[in-house]
This record gives structure tokens, sequence and C-alpha cells, in this order.
């Protein structure tokens, strides 16, 4: 009975501190990227599938729609980089038949320096039939361009903790 007692009250006392605990404050982000204006795309799919090339199309549709970038043809002309990464686990196949983890992923350069400024990740599985598979690509590649919306947005918006970030 104490035993259980104890553990109860260091279960409480653990809670009631972690809740009280400061937060670290938040750190600026990358300030290009709240203030680029010329995007260069490049395709690291690092798959040969329709998937991968699906992604690139879709996901450079949905920036040109955003109407905020000037889409340059050559990563010299553009304020930052993005490079878009399609990947599965390693040794797994998106032939197995099996519902094989799949991430696609944005990594944001500064061109002059080819340094990383940011990167963006959304997982999602590989489904069997081709129409559960469009629909997840689909959500997934959504809600990347949310991501990267918010993310260079005037008043960003770190993807993952959804709260705005001041300069």
């Amino acid at each position: 009975m104490y035993r259980t007692l104890g553990i109860g009250i260091l279960a409480f006392a653990l809670a009631r501190a972690s809740a009280q605990a400061p937060q670290p404050p938040i750190a600026p982000l990358p300030v290009q990227l709240s203030t680029a204006h010329k995007l260069f795309i490049g395709n690291a799919g690092d798959q040969e599938n329709a998937d991968c090339l699906r992604f690139y199309n879709q996901f450079y549709s949905g920036v040109q729609a955003m109407n905020h970038f000037e889409l340059v043809s050559a990563p010299k002309d553009a304020d930052i980089v993005l490079e878009l990464h399609y990947e599965i686990g390693f040794g797994a196949s998106v032939n197995s038949g099996q519902p094989t983890p799949r991430q696609f992923r944005v990594v944001i350069f500064d061109p002059a320096t080819h340094t990383v400024l940011w990167s963006i990740t959304e997982r999602t599985n590989y489904a069997v039939f081709q129409k559960n598979r469009d629909k997840n690509l689909d959500e997934t590649i959504a809600m990347l361009l949310n991501d990267f919306s918010l993310l260079t947005s005037p008043q960003p918006v770190a993807p993952n903790n959804r709260s705005v970030i001041h300069h």
C-alpha cells in the first residue's frame, strides 16, 4: 500500500514539475524563409517511380498556385532552393504488396552558401490499391504545401509546433 501511495505521490510531483517547467524561448527562423521571392524546386526523388514524379509535379503546381513566389529555372537565380525527396524504408520495396512506410521531405537551402535552412517531412504508407495510394499521396502533398506556406509566410509559423514565430 505504501509503495503504491509513494509511486502516486512521485507521479503527481513529476507531472506538476513538468507542467510548471519554463518553456525555452522560441528561436527565430532563418530570415530567408519569410523574405524569399524567387524559388527553385529540384527533384532529388531518391526513387525512380511514378509517385516521385507525381510528388514533384503536384508540389510545383501547389507552390505556383500560392502566387507568392516566382519560380525560376536555375538555382543560382533563386533566393531559396527546395529539394524534394521521396524516401522509403531501407531495404523496403514499394512493389512488395506490404504497407511500406514512405516519407516525403522538402529540404530548403540557401543557394549562395548551400546551407540547409529548414526541412519539412511528412510520412505516409504505401497502399496496394492505386486509388488509396493516390489519396495518401494527395493528402501528404497537401500537408507539405501547408507546412511550407506557414513557414514562409510574413509571420512564419513553424510547421511542427504551429505557433507564430516572431523575428
